[in-house]
């Protein structure tokens, strides 16, 4: 267990970490939102909500980890507003990955009633993933990367991720079919 930093010790450490963090962090966000106004949103609501936290920082350890997680919670949460894209018709790859899962455990996407509890549901089934399924899923749908980039960046095979995403799909599917029963 780490040792209590006081909260100028806390507040330091946290201003080092946006100083050596922010630019790689923000470059997640980037890719993840497609939009740089979101991205810096996302960024800077993660840097005040460790700011707003100096206390529970102050036994952390690892802050830029600790970063890293609120952010992509903040992208997890914008990424659950996410809608269709108003007159192109378009969706985006949150939106049909998303549509994909829940056509597999056979509840409709498009049911509004529905669609915050689903979106809410999947969140919990994939926390509850394998870390290297997870991390397939978040790249692909947070990222926006493909098979190649993640394949570059894991040094696993594009046919390896591909098979963890499909086996990702069909356990998300598999929870929300329990979901829509319960």
């Amino acid at each position: 267990m780490r040792e209590q930093r006081s909260e100028g010790e806390t507040r330091k450490a946290v201003e080092e970490a946006y100083f050596k963090e922010s630019a790689g962090l923000l470059g997640r966000a980037k890719r993840a939102t497609r939009n740089i106004l979101d991205a810096e949103d996302a960024l800077q609501e993660a840097f005040a909500s460790a700011l707003g936290n100096l206390e529970v920082l102050s036994m952390v350890e690892n802050i830029p980890g600790w970063l890293f997680t609120t952010l992509r919670n903040r992208l997890s949460d914008l990424w659950r507003r996410r809608r269709v894209r108003s007159g192109s018709g378009e969706t985006d790859l949150a939106e049909e990955t998303l549509a994909q899962i829940a056509v597999a455990a056979g509840i409709s996407p498009l049911d509004s009633l529905v669609r915050e509890e689903l979106i809410d549901a999947l969140a919990v089934a994939m926390g509850a993933l394998p870390r290297a399924q997870r991390e397939v899923l978040e790249g692909q749908v947070f990222e926006g990367l493909t098979f190649k980039e993640l394949s570059e960046r894991s040094g696993d095979s594009i046919n390896t991720l591909m098979a963890r995403k499909r086996r990702a799909v069909e356990k998300l599917a598999a929870a929300l079919e329990d979901w829509a029963d319960s």
